[in-house]
């Protein structure tokens, strides 16, 4: 299993995902809903550009998530591959420093170190990435098992089954066999019907 003190190598591998991902995506596929009920396609992507910019903004010595976060970004139906590559870049290299993992950083459920705000950003992605996948018609056993399975840790630490509900955006766990794809476990940890 990956280690989550430092969650940036999991994180670079979790864009790298979610950028294949991205780059899969037809224009005709951008109005399809996914499991995230609140977005479709087009604007799971948008919401993945913008958390991913705010990341990286507070990697690079932003301190307050309100603050860091850039406005809504609209690509061409074309240009989503190309503009979530480029966040994901620019987020990886934004914590290239490993000094950022200790600067206290404030974000809407609180003030932590960035080692922990990463792990809320890790969260996102393979999430994310499976809502994604499932939107596109992807099976789960493209995706990252390792990922998922560590991502699944965090879920289970950062978010108990207790706290769903306002303000926790997340459903009640949903039933799921233990052993389906981690990446489905995940999912149904965070409220998803897998």
């Amino acid at each position: 299993m990956n280690d989550t003190s430092d969650p940036r190598p999991s994180l670079r591998g979790a864009t790298e995902q979610l950028s294949t991902l991205v780059a899969e995506v037809r224009p005709e596929l951008l109005g399809a809903p996914t499991p995230c009920t609140e977005f479709d396609v087009r604007a799971l992507l948008e919401h993945v550009v913008v958390m991913t910019g705010c990341y990286a903004n507070l990697g690079a010595g932003e301190t307050d998530a309100e603050a860091a976060t850039p406005p809504p970004r609209k690509a061409g139906d074309e240009e989503w591959a190309e503009v979530y590559a480029a966040e994901a870049a620019r987020l990886n290299e934004a914590w290239a420093d490993g000094a950022a993992l200790d600067r206290r950083m404030s974000l809407p459920w609180g003030e932590l170190p960035g080692r922990e705000a990463l792990l809320g950003c890790l969260l996102d992605t393979v999430t994310h990435s499976w809502d994604l996948a499932r939107a596109l018609g992807i099976a789960d056993h493209r995706l990252d098992e390792e990922l998922a399975e560590t991502t699944l840790g965090v879920a289970r630490e950062i978010m108990p089954a207790e706290r769903r509900g306002y303000p926790a955006p997340f459903e009640p766990v949903r039933p799921v066999a233990p052993e389906a794809p981690a990446a489905r476990r995940l999912a149904a940890w965070l409220g998803r019907w897998p």
